[in-house]
């Protein structure tokens, strides 16, 4: 991968240029100069991406958010549903400055070029899933005409979601598989290695879960995406080998969840997490416990894994959400990531440490099954459930023995739709640790499962009312400074680009539960 990174530096370099040449600039340039960058380097920088400024991107907002981990540092604003520019606004910038250009750079130099409609519509594909990224994080924003480079109209969410469901049809339909086609390659495909019929599976995948999304707000679109989906060319993902997942090279540095919960020490394992993984089968421990999470100890002034019973505990504990002061001795007393549990996600394979989901097998089994419970798809919908329960643990390396305990324990489902609904999401969010930003989704889309407030309160420092979830982020500084006469109106200042605001798709109000359940995933 070393000539991987020695590339991405000239084509930063080109990329900036791209944007910014001029006539004058062309003068210079031979007429037999070779000024085109191959589509592979563009794509495997984009894959890259999912690691950008993790930390401040993600682990401080949507996995906190989803409730899969909690902040063990005293002060930090972001479990409070605070704002902080200098955190989640880069992925803001990110977005605008360096995917869309490199994606923009792909079509623009090979856009019409019959030897590269598979690298384009894989592109697309790619960008997609990056937009719905953005769009849910945020609601509406730029969309069309964005990668011009001048301020844009804000587009509005639905009209997003409808535009990404047609562009991922179009891109699924325009991959042909020709051995002819241009290639990104094994090297620089760091997702599928050049499979193209994986490439398809994932864009029908995809399509499928943005499909869900919208099942609220729009059941008829969703239905009809759903069946769209599901009757793409190549189908669906077809196996724990198809999961969409993104390596982190063994020789290089990564802002990922191994910094924050282990070496730096600043997040633990969420106390949502643990009642989860201890309370939805009479197996007791769900077996993913011991391969996901660890406590760490010091010995030999080295930080080394400890099972629980290694410590004398019962179970592995997590810390609630929200502490504005926290307790001292958090990271001795709540468990963290287990960088040795044998899970390959946490643990790499040798050439490559770990690996970011972006999409999980049993993510999609979760789907089916949703879509089976609302009579779109064909199916039965607690079997699906089970699928997706024996799918993840597959994946994470549980053995088969422990599998079958976990899931004959599995409650059965009753005839209330909304019952049967949080059991499936709530599996479904177990089984897409450590997806926080699909898990928060999952959470604003249907309230389930059930997630605590802060701990310490929603800040007053916060755009969120007190006793009020988090709902979305708001709209970075720079864009309040020079782009705010294009925002949705009502949101054009600082105070009232609120973070309680729910975007396009989500529909309900958690608070509205009652006994556990909601009474609006089905209307």
């Amino acid at each position: 991968m070393k000539n991987i990174y020695t590339a991405l530096l000239a084509i930063l370099l080109l990329v900036t240029s791209y944007s910014c040449s001029d006539d004058f600039g062309d003068m210079n340039v031979p007429s037999d100069a070779t000024t085109k960058v191959e589509p592979k380097f563009f794509l495997n920088k984009m894959q890259q991406e999912v690691f950008a400024n993790y930390q401040r991107n993600v682990n401080l907002y949507p996995d906190l958010y989803s409730q899969y981990w909690a902040n063990t540092v005293s002060s930090f604003g972001s479990p409070r549903y605070e704002y902080v520019d200098g955190w989640i606004g880069n992925q803001w910038s990110e977005m605008y400055t360096r995917h869309l250009r490199s994606s923009q750079a792909i079509t623009d130099q090979y856009g019409g070029n019959e030897f590269y409609i598979d690298a384009l519509a894989i592109n697309d594909i790619w960008m997609c899933y990056w937009w719905s990224r953005m769009t849910d994080t945020y609601g509406d924003i730029p969309y069309f005409d964005a990668s011009k480079g001048n301020p844009v109209p804000y587009t509005a969410q639905s009209e997003i979601y409808d535009d990404l469901f047609k562009r991922l049809g179009a891109a699924v339909e325009a991959i042909t598989g020709g051995s002819e086609q241009y290639s990104y390659g094994s090297e620089y495909d760091l997702i599928y290695k050049g499979d193209v019929e994986k490439w398809k599976r994932f864009g029908n995948s995809l399509r499928l879960r943005l499909a869900m999304r919208i099942a609220n707000v729009d059941p008829a679109r969703a239905e009809a995406e759903t069946k769209a989906a599901l009757e793409g060319p190549g189908g669906l993902l077809m196996g724990n080998d198809d999961v969409a997942r993104v390596p982190m090279w063994s020789e290089g540095w990564y802002d990922y969840l191994h910094q924050m919960a282990w070496a730096w020490n600043n997040i633990r394992m969420s106390k949502t997490m643990s009642d989860y993984l201890y309370s939805e089968s009479t197996a007791g421990e769900d077996p993913r416990a011991p391969m996901w999470f660890a406590y760490q100890r010091i010995e030999n002034d080295k930080a080394v894994p400890k099972t629980k019973e290694e410590v004398g505990e019962n179970e592995y504990r997590g810390i609630e959400n929200g502490y504005n002061i926290v307790p001292v001795n958090s990271k001795e007393i709540y468990a963290t990531i287990n960088l040795e549990g044998g899970y390959e996600d946490f643990v790499g394979n040798g050439a490559d440490k770990m690996y970011c989901p972006v999409m999980f097998f049993s993510e999609v089994k979760f789907l089916l099954a949703e879509a089976a419970l609302r009579g779109w798809t064909s199916g039965d919908f607690e079997l699906l459930y089970k699928e997706g329960v024996e799918a993840s643990m597959n994946y994470v390396g549980v053995e088969a023995d422990a599998i079958t305990t976990y899931v004959d324990g599995l409650p059965a489902f009753t005839a209330d739709n909304e019952a049967r609904l949080k059991r499936i999401i709530t599996q479904k969010w177990i089984a897409n640790f450590p997806n926080g930003p699909e898990g928060w989704a999952d959470f604003r889309r249907t309230d389930y499962p059930d997630i605590t407030l802060p701990f310490e309160g929603v800040s007053g420092s916060s755009t969120v009312a007190a006793d009020t979830w988090v709902k979305r982020v708001r709209y970075p500084d720079n864009e309040h400074r020079q782009n705010e006469e294009n925002m949705p109106e009502g949101m054009r200042s600082e105070d009232t680009d609120r973070m309680d605001i729910k975007v396009w798709w989500d529909t309900a109000d958690t608070k509205t539960k009652s006994n556990g359940l909601m009474s609006t995933n089905f209307n």
